[in-house]
């Protein structure tokens, strides 16, 4: 080797020492940057001023509560920004989207854009200027709380907690820059007094709370992207803006739709494969069997796009060796781990211009297939011949997983929910279904079809309208009210989140985790399998060196069996059957309330609940359900207890109590019954059904809390004085003709009836205070904590 030569290498050698030293890393990727080791600076290379892109944090880990929300993974907030130059800074600009002139006219697009306020995110001194290209430091917002964390937790009053700087820094292992994104991570320290139990349990200790914050830089798609029209009953979510250029004769507000982009090869063939698929990946951490399941479920989306014209349109695959979860060119299904068990998350980074999604990522809480397991586990005596029969629970909760990977990516692919499905023959995998388990007529169990195994015919028709192609906007227009009328026309129903949650939810048809169209039989049903599987429940339900404590946790799924078809029922009294109606299509109609006789037949379902025959628990099992063993304490799942260590009957039964009468008796219910002058009736069979079973200890504790709601809705403001007149006839009904009290010899009953004559002859001014009463809360049949719409 020769002299020169060798001083070359040494120089460069030498060169590339000190440049390590001096900036630590170099990146190239969208956007060029360097890390400065000595100083702790990320220095960022910006080419083009006023050029867009997308901005997205997230959660690189998570803090593990569900009710805090805050998940490995999780999506925050999408932003349109660019960089802009004034002075001697730059600064991070997000324009105001929401308010837009589509315009060739520049100063009309102006005039909007200067009506309304924008947001500068973040301002940096210039470090240096090499060809054009600016260096500014962007560490110190990339080590801020872009995630609101401080915020979360004292609004959750969790504690007070600040971020500290001296205990943060960047995590270069996750930083990286790709041809269409850079992805930067850091390490946030919160420090601060815990007062709040949810982060005390999950942070080792929790005066510092340290999380990993995640930043993307991604290059916005081109302009060759179609956004597609929102109709109220495609089934999709929409993105919406006001358009100030509109002519005064249309909606200035427009609404589209939010889908991939998906165009075929050949867009003259009826079945084409796509240019560029729809490709989602499964978390490398994820476990088998779970990792299959979730992979099966995921994969039959392929059948809906199929409908729509395409082959080989979409799959699921393991995530390959080395991608980052986070990379916007991995539409990602990710494990999630919580301390408790949570909702599943079907989250999207898109466009905001325009709705097209560029990634769609999913977050399955890994504890929600425990529940599942034991859904099934409450059911059937399975460890009676041996502690390793757990095939069936375990088959019935990966089927649940496999529904649950479909519905959560339908989310992803744009789709909402529809909970108008299941009377509908399980038409959507985008309802939530309660498992459909049903008793043989030789007594035993079947689980065959606790959960569906394919994608369903509403899904179809949703993918038909959101990817379906067309040779121009002519043929679009018409294509896409044909697939509205032809949903109509078949049958299809769609209602969504706003008309199915809660009891005050008015729609006679769109429920949450029932099954069935007829939601009084499928009552009846529920009720007659939840009594089989109470009849056999007991020590073999669970394992060989299982506490007895622990019995409950199997037996309160399986005692609460019933809820959400009561609620299904529930829906029908004081309903309405409506839809999204719009001109021009069939199911323009009018609303119309259920018929009276199908309110009074669910009234008598639900009023008929209140028995120790439907609600009874056997001393058989009250028995077997003793105080908690050392290390097993209750939890929120647990039933309430107001005896001690031990369990308490009385309190389960005011617990089912209070949950059926919350469907029977609330302010917005009996105002529409009002309106449907059928509040009168409501009230009544109510009344004569408690003096008549007077005689059963479950009806009599039923029949308080009745009385006492009522008064208590007297006092509401929230229902008028026509409504709480009625209320105030049938409490004085229940003072009439008492001379029957007299032939009553039943120490029970005669307490009893002076006990509510006593509540209901109070003094006006003690009744002015009645409050709600307080009646143990139900254990949590759904995910625990926050929902954003699983």
């Amino acid at each position: 080797m020769n002299q020169n030569l060798l001083r070359k290498i040494c120089v460069t050698i030498i060169s590339s020492f000190f440049y390590f030293c001096t900036f630590g890393q170099s990146y190239t990727g969208f956007f060029n940057f360097q890390y400065e080791e000595s100083s702790g600076k990320l220095l960022l290379n910006i080419e083009k001023l006023k050029e867009p892109f997308l901005l997205v944090n997230s959660f690189g880990t998570g803090i593990g509560s569900n009710d805090l929300g805050m998940d490995r993974g999780k999506l925050m907030d999408e932003r349109v920004v660019h960089f802009e130059k004034q002075g001697d800074r730059i600064l991070l600009v997000q324009p105001n989207l929401d308010f837009r002139a589509n315009t060739n006219n520049k100063l009309e697009k102006t005039s909007v854009e200067e009506a309304f306020a924008f947001s500068v995110l973040y301002g940096a001194k210039i470090e240096k200027v090499i060809n054009n290209t600016y260096v500014i430091d962007l560490a110190p917002f990339l080590i801020d709380d872009q995630n609101g964390i401080s915020t979360t937790l004292k609004e959750a009053k969790q504690g007070a907690y600040k971020l500290e700087k001296s205990r943060s820094a960047l995590f270069l292992e996750n930083t990286h820059a790709f041809p269409d994104n850079c992805e930067f991570e850091s390490i946030l320290t919160f420090t601060g007094e815990a007062t709040g139990q949810y982060i005390r349990s999950v942070t080792p200790s929790p005066e510092a709370v340290s999380v990993r914050q995640h930043i993307s830089l991604i290059r916005l798609p081109d302009d060759k992207y179609k956004p597609r029209a929102f109709h109220p009953e495609s089934g999709y979510f929409s993105m919406s803006y006001f358009d100030y250029a509109t002519p005064i004769h249309s909606p200035i507000e427009k609404r589209f739709i939010t889908r991939h982009r998906l165009e075929k090869k050949n867009p003259n063939a009826t079945i084409s494969d796509p240019i560029k698929p729809i490709i989602y990946y499964i978390d490398a951490g994820c476990p088998e069997p779970i990792k299959s399941a979730l992979i099966e479920g995921g994969k039959w989306w392929a059948q809906a796009f199929e409908a729509a014209g395409f082959s080989n349109a979409f799959d699921v695959r393991e995530l390959p060796s080395g991608a980052h979860p986070l990379d916007v060119r991995y539409n990602m299904i990710q494990w999630v781990h919580r301390s408790t068990r949570g909702w599943s998350y079907g989250s999207s980074i898109s466009d905001p211009r325009t709705g097209e999604i560029l990634k769609g990522h999913v977050s399955l809480g890994s504890l929600r297939v425990r529940q599942d397991f034991m859904l099934a586990q409450g059911m059937i005596p399975a460890y009676k011949d041996g502690d390793n029969n757990h095939d069936v629970m375990t088959k019935m909760a990966l089927d649940r997983l496999k529904q649950l990977s479909a519905h959560e990516i339908g989310h992803t692919i744009g789709l909402a929910h529809n909970f108008a499905a299941s009377m509908n023959d399980r038409a959507s995998v985008m309802d939530y279904p309660h498992p459909l388990v049903t008793l043989t007529n030789d007594g035993k169990l079947d689980f065959s079809n606790a959960y569906d195994d394919k994608i369903g015919i509403w899904d179809k028709r949703a993918i038909m309208y959101g990817y379906s192609q067309f040779s121009d906007a002519n043929a679009e227009d018409q294509g896409l009210k044909n697939i509205i009328t032809e949903n109509i026309n078949q049958g299809h129903y769609y209602l969504t989140d706003e008309d199915g949650r809660g009891v005050h939810s008015a729609s006679s048809i769109t429920h949450l985790w029932d099954n069935g169209k007829d939601a009084i039989e499928e009552m009846k049903r529920l009720n007659t399998l939840r009594s089989h599987c109470i009849g056999q429940f007991g020590l073999d339900n669970v394992p060989s060196g299982t506490p007895l404590s622990e019995l409950e946790k199997v037996f309160v799924p399986l005692y609460l069996m019933y809820r959400y078809q009561a609620e299904a029922v529930g829906k029908l009294i004081g309903g309405y059957d409506y839809s999204y109606g719009v001109k021009g299509f069939p199911r323009a109609n009018p609303i119309a309330m259920v018929d009276a006789k199908t309110q009074q037949l669910a009234r008598q379902s639900l009023v008929s609940m209140f028995s120790v025959e439907k609600l009874g628990i056997p001393s058989r099992i009250s028995g077997l359900l003793l105080p908690p063993a050392q290390a097993y304490p209750r939890t929120r799942e647990s039933f309430n207890t107001q005896a001690g260590p031990t369990f308490d009957v009385n309190a389960t039964y005011e617990t089912a109590i209070g949950h059926i009468l919350d469907l029977l008796i609330n302010n917005t219910r009996f105002t529409r019954l009002h309106n449907q002058h059928l509040l009168d009736e409501h009230i009544r069979e109510m009344r004569i059904y408690f003096v008549s079973h007077r005689n059963d200890e479950i009806a009599r504790l039923a029949e308080i809390h009745q009385i006492l709601r009522i008064k208590s809705l007297m006092q509401s403001e929230s229902i008028s004085h026509s409504i709480k007149s009625v209320l105030a006839s049938h409490l004085k009904e229940y003072l009439i003709n008492k001379k029957g009290d007299k032939k009553v010899t039943d120490i029970k009953i005669l307490q009893h009836n002076d006990y509510l004559r006593n509540i209901i002859t109070s003094e006006l001014e003690d009744y002015q205070i009645t409050k709600l009463p307080n009646t143990p809360n139900i254990p949590p049949g759904q995910p625990i904590g926050s929902c954003s719409f699983d």
